[in-house]
């Protein structure tokens, strides 16, 4: 290398390190692989899909039709993710193409080469039998719903695409960096409805009985979001105030479900609009159930398919409430779809949005208290996620505690630090700066600093970038007309974990009921504070963050009668609930009358739950008085509670539990069966008598019914049989789950048994397989129902991924 070269180079990466300096002084503190944007040398404009199906065989016969430009100078191949796709045939600007395929995908040649400046299309025909991305679902079950049950298996197509899985149904280019128009053809029995994104824009009737049905999108998206879902839906439009309707889709047997599992739908669109000040992005929106989904919901652009276990009714809707789901996914519609990540490193830029904004919508309808007790929840994932790994909330390996929860309470202290108007402004132009765009980690901060002047590098660095929350060790002494807070950070630090700084409020409040109160800078390992305190003024307690807007974790020692005028005085849940939590290890003869004095008073379930929790051990007459008022409630949870801390009953107590096996809420039912049972077993006939004919939620209570019959020895042949059912493909995922941990717990073993888990255990659904290969492995221990399961394994056909999957457990 000769001098001036070297030079040159030397002066380049001199000006590369001062502009990457000036743009962002923070980045991700672990190195992040997975976070890297993946190159591409063509820019995808447009896709039009037409596919048909073979339902018996689990078939995809379609034809995908790109308009594209290269966006390389040098473009003579490109490749498209579609492993274990059939490809056909290959046209280019309408000629034949040469191609080679791998397990990965397809290999298109360009000869000559593309002009850069031109725009091209190509169209690929193909065959696909997808394991992933695409899901048949009861095609090869028994027919016909001969029990009436609502858990009974439907005949269903639907997809999930996110993170990486449409590729496995059509050819495409399958990442977050490059958005394209999206219209999609299907061809389908007439009896049933087919949705996909955007507006319906053909319907034609076919000579064979089929539809053709044919969607198409205006704006562009990301290949994960397209989508396909067929049942026999029926549907109801809510118009918000706004003039945007959704359509949500319920199955045309169950109109009861609608209000339970759709209710505020079009109070959320509303709210999102004007709390966001970006008019909803889309033509059209609708949500969608599906059976045996492997998530809660997907966000697919103007089509969200969830689990058809959220759409329940009244009475099982206070168990398994769609509200902050569908909030949860109608946020997405904006972060996510209309901005989409440049990479996973970016992701929590969706996933923790959508939480937030779920999160601050169900503030709106539930309350103050649900919302405080939503946040806690969040941060004991984060704390707990930190005690597996240390990644940060910015990092592709982050995982669902940092991209869901901790990254949503991230956003709160982001609001909370800067104010509520300026964060609102700064969303309002980040959102229509990147519109139908790609976003980044950078261009989120960079949002602060163009809209508001303000720059949260810092911010950024340590709640993002960085690993880990404070822990704070708090104490406080009275100085004349002052009170001292001591505050230490005590946590450990390294590369990943600094000393936190933030602005953190500290109130001292007084026997006559006034206080004093100090918004301070935090940030070194020791801190001293100095908040005002009268003379002559006696301390009650004092609040170090009070409503918990800092992820943290905290020591403060309080006297017993701070935290009783704590628990009793607080204006947020949040600080009552952890004064009383703080008295876990005080003597119950030191609190009893006091907790029960707060239990009578009432407040929010969590506070109720920890005083019961606390008094569980309790035999006094004035705690058996409390815990006959909780099984009263009319709290599901509190009543539940009661049965749930409670190791044994008290007699006075017993006829108030016994109750309960009429609750409203199917899984107290269920709590209480089996506790009842197991603890009073010359009362079991009685007890299942009561219950024999509810099903409840998933068939819970009717499968506990059974087992503890059979446990007693007590089921007939035909319960046995409906047991056994419930194990089969004629159900859906979490009946058959239930029936699952129920044949294991009684040891069960039949040939019908072993093959439905079979069935069960090459699922995709992870919450079918999973339960299903550990209750294999368990009934497999006896040498008995292994040469069973050999036999039944040995004289069944089985395609060469499902013998391999299989023969790893039956060994």
């Amino acid at each position: 290398m000769n001098r001036t070269l070297f030079a040159w180079l030397y002066l380049l990466s001199v000006i590369s390190s001062l502009s990457l300096s000036a743009s962002d002084s923070t980045i991700c503190y672990l190195r992040d692989a997975d976070g890297r944007i993946r190159e591409h040398n063509i820019d995808f404009l447009k896709m039009v899909l037409d596919v048909k199906f073979n339902t018996k065989q689990g078939k995809v016969f379609g034809k995908v039709k790109y308009d594209f430009t290269p966006i390389q100078y040098i473009t003579d191949t490109v490749f498209l993710n579609a492993p274990g796709i059939d490809i056909k045939k290959v046209l280019v600007s309408g000629k034949e193409t040469q191609f080679t395929t791998d397990s990965n995908g397809i290999t298109i040649r360009f000869l000559p080469p593309l002009d850069w400046n031109k725009q091209y299309n190509m169209e690929i025909t193909y065959e696909a039998t997808p394991r992933k991305g695409l899901y048949f679902v009861g095609w090869n079950a028994n027919t016909g719903n001969t029990h009436n049950d609502p858990y009974f298996t439907r005949k269903q197509i639907w997809t999930q695409g996110q993170g990486i899985d449409n590729r496995h149904w059509f050819p495409c280019y399958d990442d977050v960096n490059d958005k394209l128009i999206t219209e999609t053809i299907i061809t389908f029995d007439s009896a049933y409805t087919v949705i996909a994104n955007g507006v319906l824009k053909l319907k034609k009737a076919n000579a064979d009985g089929t539809n053709t049905w044919h969607y198409a999108m205006s704006k562009p998206m990301v290949p994960y979001l397209v989508m396909i879902a067929i049942d026999r839906f029926a549907y109801k439009d809510y118009k918000s105030k706004n003039g945007m309707v959704s359509r949500q889709y319920y199955y045309n047997d169950r109109p009861y479900v609608v209000e339970p599992t759709y209710r505020y739908s079009a109070e959320m669109m509303d709210w999102l609009s004007t709390e966001l000040q970006v008019k909803y992005p889309w033509e059209t929106y609708c949500n969608v159930p599906v059976q045996d989904f492997m998530y809660g919901a997907m966000e697919n652009t103007t089509a969200t398919i969830f689990g058809d276990f959220y759409q329940t009714d009244e009475r099982s809707s206070i168990e398994r409430s769609y509200v902050a789901t569908n909030a949860h996914e109608l946020t997405h519609q904006w972060f996510g779809d209309y901005i989409t990540e440049y990479s996973a490193q970016h992701h929590w830029l969706h996933e923790s949005f959508a939480t937030y904004y779920a999160k601050q919508f169900t503030r709106q309808v539930f309350g103050e208290d649900y919302y405080e007790s939503n946040k806690r929840d969040e941060a004991n994932s984060a704390i707990n996620a930190d005690a597996v790994d240390r990644y940060p909330v910015a990092h592709a390996k982050g995982g669902s505690a940092r991209h869901y929860p901790k990254g949503s309470f991230v956003i709160d202290m982001i609001r909370y630090t800067v104010g509520d108007s300026v964060y609102r402004k700064c969303i309002t132009n980040y959102l229509k700066k990147h519109a139908y765009a790609n976003v980044s980690n950078h261009d989120f901060m960079m949002a602060f600093m163009e809209t508001a002047g303000i720059n949260l590098d810092w911010f950024f660095d340590q709640w993002l970038y960085r690993a880990g929350v404070p822990n704070y060790l708090v104490s406080y002494e009275r100085q004349q007309d002052r009170v001292a807070f001591y505050i230490r950070q005590t946590h450990q630090t390294d590369e990943l974990t600094g000393y936190f700084k933030m602005p953190v409020v500290l109130e001292v409040h007084f026997a006559d009921g006034s206080s004093s109160v100090k918004r301070e800078w935090i940030g070194n390992q020791f801190d001293t504070v100095y908040v005002n305190a009268p003379v002559g003024k006696q301390v009650s307690y004092t609040l170090f963050d009070p409503g918990s807007n800092i992820l943290k974790t905290i020591s403060f020692s309080k006297s017993l009668n701070e935290l009783k005028a704590q628990a009793t005085n607080a204006k947020h849940m949040i600080d009552r609930y952890d004064a009383i939590c703080e008295m876990r290890a005080t003597e119950t003869e030191l609190k009893r009358d006091f907790l029960i004095s707060l239990f009578n008073r009432g407040d929010y379930n969590r506070v109720l739950i920890e005083i019961i929790s606390q008094l569980a051990y309790d035999r006094t007459p004035a705690a058996i008085q409390l815990f006959r008022d909780a099984l009263k409630h009319p709290d599901f949870q509190v009543r539940r509670a009661v049965v749930e801390k409670l190791n044994e009953f008290p007699e006075a107590i017993l006829p108030d539990v016994e109750n309960l096996l009429a609750d409203s809420s199917y899984i107290t039912i269920e709590t209480v069966l089996r506790k009842l049972c197991r603890r009073y077993e010359s009362k079991a006939a009685d007890y299942l008598n009561r219950v024999k004919n509810i099903k409840g939620l998933n068939n819970n209570v009717r499968i506990a019914y059974i087992e503890l019959l059979e446990k007693g020895k007590a089921a007939t042949k035909e319960q046995i049989a409906e047991l056994v059912g419930y194990t089969s493909n004629n159900y859906e995922f979490r009946t058959r789950g239930k029936a699952f941990e129920a044949v294991q717990r009684l040891q069960l073993c039949t040939p019908e048994i072993i093959s439905n888990l079979f069935n069960a255990a090459l699922y995709t659904n992870s919450r079918l397989s999973g339960p299903a290969v550990s209750a294999l492995k368990s009934l497999l221990s006896s040498s008995a129902n292994k040469e069973m399961a050999k036999g039944i394994f040995e004289l069944t056909p089985w395609q060469q991924w499902e013998k391999e999957a299989l023969e790893k457990i039956i060994q």
